[in-house]
């Protein structure tokens, strides 16, 4: 039953990514790692690097953003501990 066509010449679309990088993060919060590594794989298989120490993925066609919340948004979440002190 014939394969799914290719990606096309731009990987993957950054709705996608999105999706999956959401998708990885609810995994985690659950502390479904193994899911959040397969999930990452995934992405890095579509030559999209996830770097959870910056909180920030990128490309390797140059396209680069935030890592989203599990909630799908963006932002400090988990009520940050606020500055100064």
């Amino acid at each position: 039953g014939g394969g799914g066509g290719g990606g096309g010449g731009g990987g993957m679309a950054d709705h996608v990514i999105h999706e999956k990088l959401v998708e990885r993060e609810k995994a985690r919060v659950a502390r479904d790692y193994a899911k959040s590594d397969r999930m990452r794989d995934e992405l890095q298989a579509a030559g999209i690097f996830v770097k959870d120490s910056e909180k920030r993925w990128s490309a390797n066609d140059g396209r680069s953003g935030p890592i989203p919340t599990a909630s799908g948004g963006y932002g400090a979440g988990g009520g940050g501990g606020g500055y100064g002190g």
